[in-house]
This record gives C-alpha cells, sequence and structure tokens, in this order.
C-alpha cells in the first residue's frame, strides 16, 4: 500500500478500536464509549479496510488483537494518550506571567538589547520579558499601567530594594575619525576653543543627565556659549556623531558598541563623572510582582560590572 496516499482514520474508528482491544470485547468497548455494538464492529471493519488487513481474531465470548493489530493498538494508546495530555494542558490552561520594562528607544537599544537573550534565558521558567519603547515627553503624560519596571536619572541611591542603581554617570566626547581628522587643529587646541564646533545635545526637557555646559564647567569654563545641535533621541544623536556632524557626549556604557566599531572614538582619556545615575525602578504594580522583583535582580546581575 502507497503510504503517502492513506487518509488517517477517523477519530472515531481510532476510539473504538483502542477501546475494544483495550477491554477484549466489542459490547464492552460499546458500553464504555456509551454506543452501539453493531456501530462498535462498523468502525472496526471500517478501520480494517483502510488499513488492508484483520486487527482482531474473533472468538466466542472475546476479541483478540492480530500481530497486524498489536503493532497498531500501541501507536494508537500513544497518540490517543498525547492528545488527551494536551487536551488537559489546555483545558487548564495559565497564561504566561510578563513583566514589562519600559524604558526609552535609547536604553533598549543600548543597553538592554544587548543583554535581552541573557534575561530571557534568566527568566525563561518566571516570566515573559516585554520591553515597551516610549519616549521622554510621553511616559508621564500616558503611562502604561502594565509597566513593572523604568528606568530614570537620579542623584541619590535611597537604598530601596526596588530601586537599582544601573549605570553611574559618566561621559566623554565623542566623534568620528573622520571629524576628528578634519578638525584635528581646534581638537588640539584649548578646549574653549571647541565650542566653534557642532556639539551635539538632546532638545528633551533634561532628566538628569550631564550636558555640554556641565561638561565644560567641570573643565574650568564658567561661561560657555554652546548652542548644541539637538535630537529628540540619543541613538540620532550617537548616529549623527557617527556621521561627522560633530561630537557627543558619550555615555560610559552605552556607546561600547561604538567604539568597539571605530565608528566613534574618544577625544579625551577621561571620563566626566557626576554624582547622578540611571536606576532601574519597581513602579507600584511592580513592587507587588514576585516575577517583576526577581527580573529587577537579573538586570542588575547582567547590567552592573
Amino acid at each position: 500500500m502507497n503510504s503517502t496516499s492513506l487518509n488517517l482514520p477517523s477519530m472515531r474508528c481510532l476510539q473504538a478500536f483502542e477501546t475494544a482491544a483495550r477491554l477484549s470485547s466489542f459490547t464492552a468497548a460499546a458500553s464504555a464509549l456509551h454506543t452501539s455494538q453493531s456501530s462498535i464492529s462498523r468502525h472496526i471493519a471500517d478501520l480494517e479496510k483502510s488499513v488492508g488487513g484483520q486487527l482482531f481474531i474473533r472468538e466466542k465470548q472475546r476479541v483478540r488483537l492480530s500481530d497486524r493489530g498489536e503493532h497498531l493498538f500501541r501507536s494508537v494508546s500513544h497518540g490517543l494518550e498525547s492528545i488527551r495530555s494536551g487536551v488537559r494542558v489546555v483545558a487548564d490552561w495559565t497564561p504566561p506571567s510578563r513583566v514589562t520594562i519600559a524604558c526609552t528607544h535609547a536604553i533598549s537599544h543600548l543597553l538592554l538589547m544587548p543583554v535581552f537573550e541573557s534575561l530571557n534565558e534568566a527568566m525563561r521558567d518566571t516570566a515573559q520579558v516585554r520591553i515597551l519603547s516610549y519616549e521622554y515627553e510621553t511616559v508621564e503624560t500616558t503611562p502604561d499601567p502594565q509597566m513593572d519596571i523604568v528606568f530614570e536619572y537620579g542623584e541619590y541611591n535611597s537604598g530601596s530594594p526596588y530601586r537599582v542603581k544601573i549605570l553611574p554617570e559618566a561621559v566623554t566626547p565623542l566623534c568620528s575619525p573622520e571629524f576628528a581628522e578634519q578638525h584635528k587643529a581646534i581638537l588640539s587646541g584649548p578646549v574653549s576653543d571647541w565650542q566653534s564646533l557642532p556639539l551635539l545635545g538632546m532638545e528633551v526637557p533634561n532628566r538628569g543627565w550631564a550636558t555640554w555646559n556641565d561638561w565644560l564647567r567641570n573643565k574650568g569654563i564658567e561661561r560657555s556659549t554652546v548652542h548644541p545641535v539637538n535630537f529628540e533621541n540619543y541613538v540620532y544623536l550617537l548616529e549623527a556623531a557617527a556621521d561627522g556632524r560633530g561630537i557627543a557626549l558619550g555615555g560610559r556604557g552605552l556607546v561600547e558598541r561604538y567604539l568597539a566599531s571605530n565608528r566613534l572614538i574618544a577625544l579625551t582619556d577621561t571620563h566626566y563623572e557626576t554624582d547622578r545615575a540611571l536606576y532601574a525602578v519597581l513602579t507600584e504594580r511592580g513592587e507587588s510582582s514576585s516575577e517583576a522583583r526577581y527580573c529587577l535582580n537579573q538586570l542588575a546581575t547582567l547590567l552592573i560590572d
């Protein structure tokens, strides 16, 4: 028989066969399946016709499986039990828990995505992890009620287990190798002269991160004339610097991929460090979730050096 042209028997035929084989009786099978003996006999006959051979040896008071029937019984009983098990699982189905991490596109792209696979692996038996990206101007006006973990800049660590310091702020000027070569005369001179070059900044309301004025003030330049070329997204800002459009302040822990690929180079050997930091914080919803608390701990393990 060409097995590729063999259609699967109906579920009723298979159930009738499996029950009759297990009970060694068409009558008992009919009772167990709440049908008639003639119906069981018809299903068995149909099944025997479809496989091209006898499955039962009929005796006076009972039936027993033929060799062909024994082989089929093992497969059918295993298959039906697998189906029953699957139905039981689905019937008792509980949607998996989910932890939602809300952050800007920059934090998602630069900080979380490099460790996302490892985070999912750590959370595999606990909950699914969802990254929800937002822009700075929208998080306070339209907060998502499903947020469990958010990121924020701050100047202190409250010591709360629900607020974990991820990246202490440390920035240094970066630009493309081509930009550095083009402007090497200015860049090798006094820092005060750098203000004549395009300095790239963020146009959104400052959430606590270091600005060019902060960096220049740290260099002793109190009265700066900086008018940065502003971007609404930190990734866009870094991409603009990598394209040779100016100098960016690169945060340690966020720009390593750009440095490793030589798309950006550091213009100084030191970082300007502040008392601020990027924190991962549990929302009120997250504080009440054991999965979110565990996720916060895993984030800290993956992101803190």
